[in-house]
């Protein structure tokens, strides 16, 4: 695979959802198997770092509570997560992930994780 999308609608506040899926700690809750990842400063934006003990990406691009996108330190691997406000109760998280390079993905996050994500967010 050399493109990974997942789209999925949330029954949460769009903010909600955002700030959720980007705190870095919360990772481990949705992706399984995934180490805590950090990040660098207290408040996210362009340049901040997220990183663990084997990868650390940049956020590259970011606009609060709608978009966010993170590259590898190598410019090669990127994923990115839009979220769009359906109504007051409802998002649409879109996810996309690839290698600039064309390359396939070695371990593309499954529809499972999403699944876990929208379970924790619909509580």
């Amino acid at each position: 695979m050399k493109t990974n999308e997942i789209r999925i609608e949330i029954v949460a506040p769009c903010q909600n959802v955002f700030e959720y899926t980007i705190e870095p700690k919360n990772t481990k809750h949705w992706v399984e198997g995934s180490i805590e990842m950090k990040t660098d400063t207290d408040q996210i934006n362009v340049g901040t770092k997220y990183s663990n003990e084997f990868i650390t990406r940049d956020v590259s691009d970011y606009e609060r509570d709608k978009f966010i996108e993170l590259t590898d330190l190598d410019g090669n691997y990127s994923c990115s997560y839009s979220f769009r406000k359906i109504d007051e109760d409802t998002t649409e998280l879109v996810f996309f992930e690839s290698h600039a390079d064309g390359s396939e993905l070695e371990y593309p996050i499954g529809d499972e994780c999403f699944a876990k994500l929208k379970e924790l967010l619909e509580k």
